[in-house]
Parts: C-alpha cells; sequence; structure tokens
C-alpha cells in the first residue's frame, strides 16, 4: 500500500451534495421556474417540456469555473474582499452572458414554436440587459449565488480539513522515521558488540544472529516505508529484537509467545517495538538476575491482542493520557496518535504501574 493510500482520500459528502444541488435544484427547481415563465397556455401533465431541464442545466453552467476554480483559488489566498466582489460580479454579468449564449443556442435547436418564442424573449432580454447590474430575475439570481456559495464552502472546507489530515500523517510520518533513526544506533550498536563476542570466542550462532540482525535492517528500512505490512513480518521483527536482547541478557527471564492466525493481516509497523524497548529500558533486569519481561501477541479473528508485563526498580507515576509520562515519553506518545489516526474508533490502550510492574496491554481490531 501506498504512503498516502488509505488517508489521502477524498470523502464522498461533497460529491454526493454537489449531485444534489444539480438534481434538486437545477433539474427540479429552475425547471419548474422555466416552465412556468415560459409563455404557454396552462397544463396538466407532470413534466412539460421536458426539454426545459436541459436549458436548466444550461442555464447553470457558467457557475462550475466560479465554485471549482475562482472562489477556492480566492479562499485559499485568503483574499476574501475579492472574494465577495468576485461573487457580485460573477453572478450579476457572467450570469447574463452565459444566458444569452445558452438561450441562442437552444433557439437554434429547438423546433418547438412556444420554446422557440421563449428562447428568442430570453436572448433578448438579456442581450439588453448585458451591462447592467440588474438580472432578469432576482429571484433566480440569488438562489444560484446561494446554492453555489454553499458548495463552495462545502468543498473549501472538506479539501482543507483533508489537507489538515495529511499534514498530520506526515508529521506522524516524520516521527515515525525518528523513532526509527533511535532504533537504530544504540540496538545496533549493542548488538553489533554481542556478535563481535560471539565470533571471537567461535560461538556456532554468530551466522544465525548476524542473518536476523540483516533481516531486522531489512524491515526497518524497506518495509516499513509502508503505512501497512504485514502482521506476519511484524512479529517476525518483534522475535528477532527478543533473540538480541536475550543474548545480551542471558539469566533474565524474557518470554514471548506468538499464537492465532497472522497470515494475510495488514498492520502499521513498529506499534509494539517501543513498548518492548521500554520494558528493557526501565526493566528491573537490568541491576539484578531476577527481573522478567513476559508478552503476548493474540490474534483471534480479526482481532489483535498485545500484552506486556515486567518487573521495574523504580516504578514511575503513569498520567492521564495526553500527559507526559517517564515511561515511554515521545515514543509512547507517537504510539498514541498514530493508533488514533490508523485505528480510529478501532483500539484500546492501557498502561498500568502498580507495585513496581508496569503492565501494557493493546487490542486492535484489523480490518
Amino acid at each position: 500500500m501506498d504512503k498516502k493510500q488509505g488517508i489521502d482520500r477524498k470523502s464522498r459528502f461533497p460529491y454526493v451534495y454537489e449531485l444534489f444541488i444539480w438534481l434538486i435544484y437545477v433539474c427540479l427547481f429552475k425547471y419548474s421556474f422555466y416552465v412556468e415563465a415560459a409563455p404557454h397556455q396552462k397544463m396538466y401533465q407532470n413534466f412539460p417540456f421536458p426539454q426545459l431541464i436541459l436549458y436548466s442545466i444550461g442555464m447553470t453552467l457558467y457557475t462550475i469555473p466560479f465554485y471549482r476554480w475562482l472562489a477556492p483559488l480566492l479562499l485559499r489566498k485568503k483574499r476574501y474582499g475579492w472574494f465577495f466582489v468576485a461573487a457580485i460580479l460573477y453572478f450579476g454579468f457572467v450570469a447574463k452572458w452565459a444566458g444569452w449564449l445558452i438561450s441562442i443556442i437552444f433557439y437554434g435547436l429547438s423546433n418547438e414554436p412556444v420554446l422557440r418564442s421563449y428562447y428568442e424573449f430570453q436572448y433578448q432580454n438579456f442581450a439588453l440587459r448585458a451591462w447592467g447590474i440588474a438580472f432578469w430575475d432576482v429571484n433566480i439570481l440569488v438562489m444560484d449565488l446561494i446554492a453555489f456559495l454553499s458548495l463552495t464552502f462545502t468543498w473549501f472546507a472538506f479539501e482543507n480539513e483533508r489537507k489538515r489530515h495529511l499534514l498530520e500523517k506526515d508529521n506522524l510520518v516524520l516521527q515515525l522515521d525518528s523513532l526509527k533513526a533511535q532504533l537504530h544506533p544504540h540496538f545496533l550498536f549493542n548488538t553489533l558488540n554481542n556478535i563481535y563476542g560471539m565470533a571471537l570466542t567461535g560461538n556456532k550462532e554468530t551466522p544465525a544472529f548476524i542473518l536476523r540482525l540483516s533481516d531486522m535492517m531489512r524491515f526497518i528500512l524497506y518495509d516499513c516505508q509502508q503505512n501497512q505490512v504485514t502482521l506476519e513480518k511484524d512479529i517476525e521483527f518483534l522475535e528477532n529484537y527478543l533473540e538480541m536482547e536475550k543474548r545480551r541478557y542471558p539469566e533474565a527471564t524474557i518470554e514471548f509467545t506468538v499464537s492465532g492466525d497472522a497470515a494475510g493481516k495488514q498492520i502499521a509497523p513498529l506499534l509494539f517495538i517501543q513498548f518492548l524497548e521500554n520494558s528493557f529500558k526501565h526493566g528491573a533486569h537490568r541491576l539484578n538476575d531476577t527481573g522478567f519481561i513476559r508478552g503476548s501477541l493474540t490474534v483471534t479473528g480479526h482481532v489483535l491482542s498485545f500484552e506486556l508485563r515486567n518487573d521495574v526498580f523504580v516504578a514511575p507515576p503513569i498520567k492521564e493520557k495526553g500527559e507526559k509520562t517517564q515511561y515511554g515519553g515521545v515514543g509512547i506518545e507517537n504510539v498514541r496518535k498514530r493508533l488514533a489516526l490508523y485505528y480510529p474508533g478501532r483500539h484500546t490502550l492501557a498502561i498500568n504501574s502498580t507495585n513496581q510492574i508496569f503492565e501494557v496491554t493493546l487490542t486492535i481490531t484489523l480490518q
């Protein structure tokens, strides 16, 4: 999946609202207006002169450049005064010039005497008032103005929201890159030292650990460039990380179990590594041989549950969500934001501290 796929999707609402304006207002309301205005005897069928529906659409086409191009351009540049002037001039003059041209076209194409007479009346009326500020009918002018200004502001508001969401996403991508950069130096340094020690003693596991490290670096440098990675690869990364840390702390109790079917499932990368890093950073195993880290990752259908528990020497206080805490700090806050962005309403995260024990429970409903 491409980085911007999924988040960089425009809302369908502006399209639906635009279609609603054209169907209800243009094809029904304006059509009924032109039917009433046409010089003919009273008719009793439901839709007399259906050709006037096309005429209504043609008479409204002039609004498209305004609400699709001119108005958004001025609003983006915050030229609100010019926007007001442009709206008055556009609907005061361009509407009449467009009406004059459309009426001539329909006059030339129509074979219906009543409608030809009406179209002729229309273009002559537009021609007489081409340079006056008055429109041929104020009601239509005001209704066009209201309908398509509302459409303009709808498009503008949703476009701003989409851009804001993209900026937030891009900021989190930068934070993820920063997280990966933080993971590289100290972890790589410690791991290379361990592998160097293994090589000096002729340990037969040295090639296997070099391969693990290579797989981890490949995952960080290439797979994590996407918004989603396969859950199997993410789990493999965690297992490789744990094997490396077990080598550093052979006396500590480090257990991590994986259960359930992860095949074919996708997840945002590097969501769990921050918790594991914190457990090794703050864990009591760094100071004594009785420290423990126990974790599990369970997949049940589309629900993923991640649990982690470790003891610490001094338990820093856990504060309310949104407040900074010594446990994880910026890294945990980054995870919170990414969870909110990628799994809104589909995740729960609880971090608790009791009796010098840290517990992390994360549940995600995968798609």
